[in-house]
Parts: C-alpha cells; structure tokens; sequence
C-alpha cells in the first residue's frame, strides 16, 4: 500500500509487503493484530484497567502543557519499561481517534516494539536509516495498525550477518549456520539522518513517540535528544534505583524532561 501524494495512507491490504513509490514517499503496510496480546500493550489487554487510566492521564497532562509532538521514552537502564510506555502512550494518543500517531523504535540493539505488537518489520528502521544516509530521496516503509490512526516503524530484530536468521539477545553464535553473532548487538543511530527523518515524518504525522535506547547504557539518546519536544522516563516500581534516573536526566539535560512514569510488573 503507497501513501498519496501528500504522504498520507490511503488504504489497503493486511500483507506486510510494501510497495514503494518513488521521490522520497512513504509506503504504509497493515497489520490487523490478533489475540492473545502481548501483556505489555495496556490499552489491548483491558481498556478499563487503572493502568490504562494512568496511561490516558499522562497523555492529558501532556496536551495541557504545551502539548509536544515529538516525545521520546526513555529510561536510566535496561528492563525499566521504556518500550512499555512508549507503546502505550503511542495508543493513547491513537485512542483519540483524530491524530496520526508515529511509533518510532531507535533501541536498535535490543528491539522489541515489533515482538510487541506481534510482527516483523517488513524494513527494520535501522537498516531504513542507512539506506536515507546514501539515498535521501528512497521511501520510508511504516506499518499501519489495522484500521487505526496508529503507525510503526519498529527496528529489525537481532539478526545473523550471515544467514539473517533471527538470534537470541544474548546468542554469541547463530543456530541456524554456527556463525559468530555481531557482539555489540547492532549499529548506533545516526543523529543527522534521523533528524532529517523526523523532520520528514512530522509532515504526515500528529504526533512522534520515540522509543529510545536507555540512557545510562550509552549515548545514543544524546545523539536524537534534541529531536524531542519531551521526555519522559519510565522506572520500574520496586527496581529501579533513584541514584540511576537522576543521573539519567543529568546526564540528558538541559533537554526538557516533563515526567518520570512509574511502570508495574
């Protein structure tokens, strides 16, 4: 399914196989996703849970200060639920029905977003963003959730440089070919052909929630920060350590950090 001429979905089939215009375009794909659902997608599992709730709240108190359109999930380390709230809010927003909402994963060493939601990525992120950096003007591959006013552009998998078989996180070898698994789990992001991205994405899309990589794990949320209108990081109630987030935002500031999501197990 192509966009239209003014880079906005127009309809089409459940097939996660693009077609892909010419001149710079975005090419959206469904997926219409089926129960059981991932526990980590709120709004799914039961909209009227107090969680939900808490999820359409943030998203509220955003709209009434300033309402930023590009905001970015975080957290100080791994496992803290970042890609839970980016996932979430990213519904939120979609619930409203009225806004085109972009969920963009930059985690490229450890993704999820597409396990969350249930699919592969018919065009990882990552490997889109190399490509803009030598063809500026290719088309950008974004799956459309069902019918909604939902889009993703979730990171490939981990996968084999050999064979492209799809690799445990912690996997130092392939199982399909017993080739050596990349150690450092994937490439970094880069700042200047993701900026020119979300440029481009903010014409067709309402809102961006981006699904950052955690900040104390290294420094390539430094590298997309002054993308973001927001930031808001999650911590896990009960385990994450508060000498951890602060200096997560110190280590992010002076960009504006609007909120710190408490996430249960």
């Amino acid at each position: 399914m192509a966009a239209n001429g003014d880079n906005r979905p127009n309809g089409g089939g459940n097939a996660l196989v693009p077609h892909l215009p010419q001149g710079g375009a975005i090419s959206f794909v469904r997926f219409a996703p089926e129960p059981p659902y991932d526990e980590r997608l709120i709004f799914w599992e039961g909209r009227d849970l107090e969680t939900a709730a808490a999820f359409r709240l943030l998203r509220q108190r955003l709209i009434d200060k300033g309402d930023p359109r590009i905001v970015l999930c975080t957290s100080a380390n791994r496992g803290e639920g970042k890609t839970t709230l980016a996932a979430n809010l990213a519904l939120a927003f979609a619930e409203l029905g009225k806004h085109r909402v972009l969920l963009i994963e930059t985690s490229f060493r450890h993704a999820a977003v597409g396990e969350v939601f249930g699919f592969k990525p018919p065009a990882g992120f990552a490997g889109q963003l190399a490509r803009h950096r030598m063809q500026p003007g290719a088309p950008w591959v974004v799956v459309q959730i069902a019918n909604s006013p939902l889009f993703i552009l979730a990171a490939e998998p981990r996968c084999c440089p050999k064979c492209a078989a799809v690799l445990a996180e912690e996997a130092k070898f392939c199982g399909m070919c017993g080739g050596e698994a990349d150690p450092a789990g994937g490439a970094g992001i880069d700042a200047v052909t993701f900026s020119k991205a979300i440029r481009q994405f903010r014409e067709s899309f309402d809102y961006l929630v981006v699904d950052a990589p955690p900040v104390l794990a290294g420094g390539d949320v430094n590298l997309i920060q002054d993308s973001a209108d927001a930031i808001i990081f999650a911590a896990r109630r009960g385990r994450s350590a508060a000498r951890s987030l602060r200096r997560a935002i110190e280590q992010v500031a002076p960009a504006p950090v609007v909120a710190v999501a408490l996430i249960d197990d």
